[in-house]
């Protein structure tokens, strides 16, 4: 079945002007939908296919470039708008930032999705082959915005998987850019009904994703044949501690120490002496913590004997032009002994550290004024008394698929700290869970997540909730540590490599195509 390119492909792709910019923008709203926390997955057909058919129909490159930014800037905007409440919460410093972040970081970002559609321009390929490289294309300009100037892959579309269980299962053989490929081919294949045996395209590509669909769901069928007995790490109990405690809050001087008090309210809570280890979320102690010093024996004190506090904090060394500051986490012992410690190492662009620094020695953008975070040395998996092997993930950390676990030592839990409380009821909190969600499934590895405002959770090895406290509410969660996958997932053995050599043959494509045209 064909439908031929004047009937199908609507008036809107030889629009013109404001109308046709409106359009590629509102497009791009369309493809947040399919993320947390709508997850209208059906709405990647109009997304890229919308997309697919207006750069088609562009006249020349540059708005073939165009089409794409624009659709990229709806994409940011729609999507990453929750920026603006981090400013909130010192309004009188940084508001007048809001417009510069809303319009401009956004602008900036959508020149990825910009790139993709220019490359495409120079690909010259035709039929149902071109949106097969389409997809290709456009994961591959994803991976850059995931590894270039520090890497930013957050919202990328494969996270639209994350509507179910069952689909979410696919991480665990190709991940997320993997998702981000089929993402996109679903999306743009009704562009196939412009072409010879479009319709046959169509149902291939959409039959794949029901095949992969069921097969997630016989294989969280088979995890339910596991006895409840065997489920769960034995002799280890958690506390998960959710404060809820709004950001202006907790860095005020006069109202910290009742943000301390709180949280060892809510870690003596009733039931106490069944936890091994209390967990509270990321900077919970705005303090430096220092060994010996009064205040990690006063935080020891707040824990029976034998009971072991996890707890994001503040690191220092030196003094003056010498000192140096980490964002933590570690573990302090009832006698006050730092038993485990570990220092994040991806941090947070404008948020920990001030990009090009030495151009603005005088800019004060970070929390920390003109003093950036120190680094950690990455990725690792520590021994701390009484819990399986862990990766330890602070906040960020847990968005780069490729850095959460060292494979050569594989740990049993993947324990992310954050503090979302910057971001207020918006649908940031809810991205960022679900982009914890998925390194658990993409792994085989549980994931225990403590957040200040939530979403505070136990997730399984195959990404499922366990339990949860809702974003903005406070309260304990009490609960077992599941085990991990006996054996690797598809995704750990091979990594990235599956994308990785599309990547290189549409870079290769690419540059054969450039070498024509020069030709």
């Amino acid at each position: 079945m064909v439908i031929r390119s004047a009937a199908w492909i609507p008036a809107f792709a030889g629009m013109t002007g404001w109308k046709r910019n409106a359009l590629a923008f509102l497009l791009g709203i369309l493809a947040t939908l399919t993320l947390a926390p709508f997850f209208i997955f059906p709405l990647l057909v109009p997304a890229f296919t919308g997309l697919y058919l207006l750069i088609n129909a562009a006249p020349n490159r540059k708005r073939m470039f165009w089409d794409g930014w624009w659709w990229g800037w709806g994409f940011y905007i729609s999507g990453l708008y929750w920026f603006c409440i981090a400013l909130l919460t010192d309004a009188e410093h940084f508001a007048w930032l809001i417009p510069f972040t809303l319009f401009g970081l956004t602008a900036v970002i959508a020149i990825y999705s910009g790139l993709a559609c220019w490359i495409m321009s120079w690909i010259q390929v035709r039929g149902l082959t071109k949106i097969f490289v389409f997809s290709v294309i456009w994961t591959s300009v994803e991976y850059m915005r995931g590894h270039l100037f520090s890497g930013f892959p957050w919202n990328l579309p494969g996270y639209s998987f994350g509507f179910s269980d069952d689909s979410l299962q696919l991480a665990s053989l190709v991940g997320v850019y993997g998702l981000t490929w089929f993402a996109v081919l679903l999306g743009s294949s009704f562009a196939a009904l412009t072409e010879k045996r479009g319709a046959l395209f169509i149902a291939v590509i959409w039959g794949l994703f029901a095949l992969g669909v069921g097969w997630g769901a016989w294989r969280l069928h088979e995890a339910e044949k596991i006895p409840e007995s065997e489920r769960y790490v034995p002799g280890v109990s958690l506390r998960l501690v959710q404060a809820n405690i709004s950001q202006p809050h907790k860095w005020d001087p006069r109202l910290i120490r009742e943000g301390l008090r709180e949280q060892v309210r809510l870690t003596q809570a009733p039931e106490l002496d069944k936890v091994t280890h209390i967990i509270w979320p990321e900077t919970a102690v705005p303090y430096a913590i220092m060994a010996g010093s009064p205040l990690v024996r006063q935080l020891g004190a707040s824990i029976p004997e034998g009971k072991i506090l996890v707890t994001g904090g503040l690191r220092a060394q030196g003094e003056g032009d010498d000192l140096q500051i980490w964002n933590s986490l570690m573990a302090i012992d009832h006698g006050g002994n730092i038993v485990g410690s570990y220092d994040k190492s991806k941090l947070v662009p404008f948020g920990e550290f001030l990009p090009f620094r030495s151009l603005f020695p005088k800019a004060w953008l970070t929390p920390v004024g003109e003093k950036d975070f120190s680094r950690g040395t990455g990725t690792k998996t520590l021994e701390w008394p009484g819990l399986p092997p862990i990766s330890p993930l602070i906040c960020y950390e847990v968005i780069f698929p490729e850095s959460v676990a060292d494979l050569n030592h594989r740990p049993e839990l993947l324990l992310n700290v954050t503090n979302d409380a910057w971001f207020g009821m918006s649908s940031g909190p809810y991205q960022h869970f679900e982009m914890s969600r998925m390194r658990a499934a993409e792994q085989g590895i549980p994931l225990v997540r403590v957040a200040n405002t939530g979403i505070t959770a136990i997730i399984d090895s195959y990404g499922r909730l366990v339990a949860s406290l809702p974003l903005g509410t406070q309260g304990v969660l009490d609960g077992k540590i599941p085990k991990a996958q006996n054996a690797f997932t598809t995704y750990d053995l091979y990594n990235n490599i599956i994308i990785q050599s599309l990547l290189l043959a549409a870079m290769l494509l690419t540059l054969n195509q450039l070498r024509r045209h020069k030709n």
